[in-house]
């Protein structure tokens, strides 16, 4: 595997300074769950059984698309995938309300390996058991339980996580080393800054850009209710 070229990064890093996410203890809210429990939330997303193409899970013919800009080194991109991503599948993917697509936005040279290595993944149908590892890998490394980002980001831990996952590891290697997922991944950011992108995680509802990112679980409710209720 190569590391993604700064070239490619350099639109996203354009936009670091508004969009950088934060893990400070000023910006992360009270009742946050300690990283320890998010990986154990993050391991038990409810997958199983629900429409999956790629980057996409839910019914292709849902009235509401959710495209999910995240960077898989972001905190706050964890605290949404533990916990508002379990009530959005339970409650809108499954009944075939909403489609989720997840959108790659990294903010830095580390977790464009990832970003890179979880495109591969997804053409091989395995992008999102792999996508629920990265942000488990990251919730350790965030507490301490676990290597740093540094280690698992790396080329060795991301080629074995793809061995680990049971994807054909000479098609992820070449996948991995191919002018198709820069592009896929320099598309992605290029979309981020020019919709002015404010930071990790940033939505888009049915391609428009989603202002007043709910909080909680009763906020996306509120939000998904009255967009069906249209």
């Amino acid at each position: 595997m190569r590391f993604l070229p700064s070239r490619v990064l350099a639109a996203g890093l354009a936009a670091l300074a508004v969009a950088a996410c934060s893990d400070s203890e000023a910006d992360a809210p009270e009742a946050t769950p300690t990283p320890a429990l998010l990986a154990d939330r993050v391991a038990a997303l409810p997958y199983d059984g629900l429409p999956i193409d790629g980057l996409f899970i839910g019914e292709a013919d849902a009235p509401i698309v959710i495209e999910m800009f995240e960077d898989f080194g972001c905190p706050h991109c964890l605290d949404f995938t533990a916990d508002i991503e379990p009530h959005l599948l339970e409650n809108y993917v499954e009944p075939g309300d909403v489609r989720l697509q997840y959108r790659f936005y990294p903010l830095r040279q580390l977790t464009a390996n990832a970003a890179i290595a979880a495109w591969c993944a997804s053409e091989q149908d395995r992008f999102w058991p792999y996508h629920t590892e990265l942000f488990v890998a990251q919730a350790h490394a965030n507490d301490g339980s676990g290597p740093p980002l540094t280690e698992v980001f790396d080329t060795p831990a991301l080629s074995a996580l793809a061995e680990e996952l049971g994807l054909d590891t000479a098609s992820f290697e070449s996948c991995v080393t191919s002018d198709e997922v820069i592009e896929v991944i320099t598309s992605d950011l290029r979309t981020a800054t020019e919709l002015n992108l404010p930071g990790t995680p940033s939505f888009l509802i049915n391609g428009e850009f989603l202002a007043d990112v709910p909080e909680t679980r009763e906020g996306w409710t509120e939000l998904l209710d009255g967009l069906l209720d249209e």
